[in-house]
């Protein structure tokens, strides 16, 4: 039972794809493309709840035969999968992201298709399906190869769904930098794969763990190993340097957003590393770079969110600070004490960030997609008097913004001061990682609540627009209407409705989002390395506290925005992220560039000027060798008595 609700994980949504994509792009088709979408992704949430019952009652198992046997010289790769409480657990947060998205998407995409820019509805919802297939496959594959094709279709899948809007030259150039950015990453794992199949003779992930913990893989192969693996890491989870993709990828529709960029592909990479932690452990220098790596992505992105115009952009910079808190909390794990039982329960912290992340900012996207649904824009300066025109929704949105700020008793709350106490731990352990990583920890903790206070003091309690632009789907008109608040519809004055299938998810996603701390009072074996100190837990709620006050309290002290409260060349420079796209732009893109034109050069000018000198050579040699052929037989005997001669005196000198 326990392999067959592992497989149907998998099998059920790429089903739902394939059923999809056979679709085609027939708009009738649209209600069937929708109930198959779905219905897959609610049978992999049904598959999932079972698989974790299942492994609770039966223990885990460790090989699952998925895709049989693939034969590599002396060495034979089984592509099998594996069930067991990090699997099902992740399995039921994605399964349940993507039900909401594809419920969510049913009306998010309704009407909002035109000649010049289609919905694509039955193609979008197929590529959700196998983006959802693809990521249950890496969460459950028990070899390192199939993790890796399973990884490489998500990538896939994510460059679509970000470029949906193809019309739109913008949605592109985010595909391709979503594309190129995470491929430079994702290169590292399949050189770790190679280096692991060569130094450890296995791709096994539970072998190569072993090994690693028994010391049968040589130490330089697993630094060069983890280290290449921490490379794919950086990229598919957005973490610094890695990391400009994830903000530009929001060009794509908002529950693409919610999916790929909250709940799943940039969770991917922290799952990786909790995955093979036995074997990252015997490489302590990885696990440092890592913790190094997430403390700068956590202040530094915490940093741009706290200047950015766009909501979505906002919740794109806090997307990379709160997947650095997961990052950081796996790599202390070296710096605390092992204690006894498998060493993967030091990844616990880590793992509860994970899953309570992916719920709260899964309800964050969703909700920001209604708010742009009212409003018609993603800028915040066109949001404002969402709890007087729309207060079941701004209850939503601020509840998905306690949980990003970690107020208590919400879930958010629970899974970050797990990993600021695990930070302690390591800290008071005498290591310099660990008190980085708190203090990067702390840092953030007081500039989450800022931009999340902003958010709120902006989009629902601001001050309405004076202008309105038309919600998608509802005015026909595209002027600007004068005096009516933010979700007013153009003709009544009356608040645009929301539609049912956009509420509901919503609804779904704030029942974990607030109590999601009660896994704690009985957890399971997966999150039984889990430890809250009460000062740390005290301390960090009061940090949050008073950055929501006084973000929240910035009205009344005369700025409508905290962030004017900056100098503005302070402002500019966080809005751009510290220019680290610029940097890039630099030293990487106009070098590649500048290196693609010497190749295009080189070829054209030298390689085909060979190939394009083949013809007037043939035809000058024709016209050259032609003329000696006169047809007069004098003139031939004349041509070899010549010939004779010349031979004759050539061998006499030589000889």
């Amino acid at each position: 039972m326990t392999e067959s609700a592992a497989m149907l994980t998998i099998l059920l949504p790429a089903a739902a794809a394939v059923f999809g994509l056979l679709m085609g792009s027939d708009q009738s088709r649209r209600g069937w493309a929708s109930d198959w979408a779905v219905l897959g992704a609610a049978g992999a949430l049904i598959a999932a709840i079972v698989e974790l019952v299942l492994v609770g009652r039966d223990g885990e198992v460790g090989s699952i035969g998925f895709l049989g046997q693939a034969q590599l010289g002396s060495l034979t790769i089984g592509l099998d999968l594996r069930a067991d409480q990090l699997s099902a657990a992740v399995g039921i947060l994605v399964a349940l992201v993507a039900l909401c998205v594809q419920i969510y998407s049913t009306a998010y995409l309704e009407g909002v298709g035109t000649p010049e820019a289609p919905t694509r509805y039955t193609a979008y919802a197929a590529t959700v399906s196998m983006f959802t297939a693809a990521m249950m496959l890496v969460i459950h594959a028990g070899d390192l190869v199939l993790l890796l094709i399973g990884w490489e279709v998500m990538g896939l899948a994510s460059y679509l769904l970000v470029g949906h809007h193809s019309e739109r030259a913008s949605a592109r150039a985010a595909a391709t930098k979503a594309f190129l950015v995470t491929r430079v990453g994702d290169l590292g794992v399949v050189l770790a794969v190679v280096v692991l199949i060569a130094g450890g003779s296995s791709t096994s992930i539970s072998e190569l763990n072993r090994a690693a913990t028994e010391n049968e893989i040589g130490h330089g192969t697993v630094v060069t190993a983890a280290l290449l693996l921490l490379a794919g890491v950086l990229g598919k989870s957005a973490q610094f340097p890695l990391h400009t993709w994830l903000p530009d990828a929001m060009e794509g529709p908002t529950p693409v957003s919610a999916l790929i960029h909250a709940a799943t592909m940039v969770a991917a990479g922290v799952f990786l590393v909790a995955r093979l932690l036995p074997l990252f452990l015997t490489a302590p220098g990885a696990l440092q770079t890592g913790a190094v790596l997430a403390s700068i992505s956590m202040v530094g992105a915490a940093l741009a969110a706290l200047a950015q115009t766009d909501l979505k952009r906002l919740l794109a910079y806090s997307t990379i600070s709160q997947v650095a808190y997961m990052l950081a909390a796996v790599c202390v794990a070296s710096d605390r004490e092992l204690g006894s039982g498998d060493p993967t329960a030091l990844a616990a912290p880590g793992v509860l960030h994970l899953l309570s992340h992916g719920a709260f900012k899964a309800l964050l996207f969703l909700a920001a997609g209604c708010i742009v649904h009212v409003v018609g824009s993603t800028s915040l300066a066109d949001m404002g008097g969402l709890w007087r025109t729309h207060r079941s929704l701004a209850v939503l949105f601020g509840i998905g913004l306690l949980g990003l700020a970690g107020i208590p008793p919400f879930g958010g709350f629970w899974s970050k001061e797990a990993v600021l106490s695990a930070a302690d731990q390591a800290a008071h352990a005498g290591t310099w990682v660990g008190w980085m990583v708190l203090v990067a920890g702390v840092m953030t903790i007081v500039l989450t609540g800022l931009y999340a206070g902003r958010a709120w003091a902006i989009v629902a309690m601001g001050r309405s627009p004076l202008l309105l632009l038309p919600a998608i789907g509802d005015a026909e008109s595209e002027e600007p209407h004068e005096g009516l608040a933010p979700g007013e519809d153009t003709e009544t004055g009356t608040p645009h409705r929301v539609p049912a299938a956009m509420m509901l998810p919503l609804y779904l996603l704030a029942i974990p989002t607030v109590a999601f701390g009660l896994v704690l009072i009985h957890p399971p074996a997966l999150l039984k390395g889990v430890s809250i100190e009460p000062g740390t837990a005290i301390t960090g709620a009061l940090l949050a506290l008073s950055g929501i006050g006084w973000a929240v309290s910035a009205p009344r002290l005369g700025t409508p925005d905290i962030a004017f409260a900056l100098p503005e060349r302070t402002r500019e420079v966080l809005l751009n992220a510290f220019g680290f796209d610029a940097v890039i732009r630099v030293l990487v893109v106009r070098p590649v560039l500048w290196l693609a034109r010497v190749v295009v050069a080189a070829e054209r000018n030298i390689v085909d000027a060979y190939v394009r000198g083949v013809g007037p050579t043939t035809t000058a040699a024709g016209i050259l060798f032609r003329r000696p052929q006169t047809g007069r037989a004098t003139a031939y005997a004349a041509w070899v008595f010549i010939g004779a001669v010349v031979i004759t005196v050539a061998g006499m000198v030589l000889v």
